[in-house]
């Protein structure tokens, strides 16, 4: 919230990067004066969540995370790698992207397991969407609708088609499911420059040139589809490469 009113990705460190038990430890058993923005923000998440359970007492914790991305195209979910999480995903109506959480660290799904909470708990990622798209904010309220029928707290007769028909329509064309074939991963001294006018889900040849950093161009290692390409000045990603599959 912190970042989002001064218009920046985030202050000091990226906030979905910050999820490790260790460092969710850190914050818990330090001085709040000594917290920085990005930690005060994962304190203030926890207190919520736990107020919440201590509160309804429930027999499961389902997070569904919301994101935005800095790229166009189609929307997508990224599950756990368990059955539950899958299910919910596919539900979404939105292409799967399974393997992510093997490309990058310290996200909610990493976090939001039964190692770390009491309940039963599941999480899955939903990206809605264009960070200045309007439509996107509609895709993140037809996922979460979704969800909150697919885990059984409304009734199916109780959510209007429209739900489903705006991401589905959205994802036509768009695989299925796909599984991610590497990360380009930068650091800030990289100088990471992407090509422009990339957007998710765009396939790309082995040996394309998808950006430039400091050592030269950097390419694509085969062929593939692009995923969530870096057009914005903060990050750790540049872009992921992901492939179809043909079932789960």
């Amino acid at each position: 919230i912190r970042a989002k009113k001064k218009g920046v990705r985030y202050i000091n460190r990226d906030l979905n990067r910050q999820w490790t038990p260790e460092n969710v430890a850190r914050i818990n058993n330090a001085k709040e004066e000594n917290l920085d923005e990005e930690d005060l923000e994962i304190k203030e998440l926890l207190e919520v969540v736990h107020h919440e359970i201590e509160t309804y007492q429930p027999e499961r914790l389902i997070f569904l995370d919301l994101h935005t991305t800095t790229a166009f195209g189609g929307i997508f979910s990224i599950p756990q790698e368990t059955e539950e999480s899958i299910r919910i995903a596919v539900e979404l109506h939105a292409p799967v992207i399974r393997g992510m959480l093997k490309g990058i660290k310290g996200t909610t799904l990493h976090f939001f397991n039964n190692d770390n909470f009491e309940p039963d708990t599941v999480a899955v990622t939903f990206e809605s969407g264009q960070h200045d798209e309007q439509l996107s904010v509609n895709r993140a309220i037809a996922a979460l609708t979704n969800c909150l029928r697919t885990v059984g707290c409304v009734k199916e007769s109780h959510v209007e088609n429209r739900h489903d028909s705006i991401l589905i329509e959205y994802s036509k064309g768009l695989p299925k499911i796909a599984e991610l074939v590497t990360t380009h991963s930068i650091a800030p001294d990289d100088n990471f420059e992407m090509a422009p006018n990339y957007k998710n889900f765009q396939p790309v040849k082995k040996g394309e040139i998808l950006a430039r950093d400091k050592n030269g161009n950097v390419v694509a290692i085969e062929d593939s589809l692009i995923l969530m390409p870096l057009y914005q000045k903060q990050g750790d990603d540049g872009f992921f490469l992901i492939k179809t599959l043909e079932a789960f």
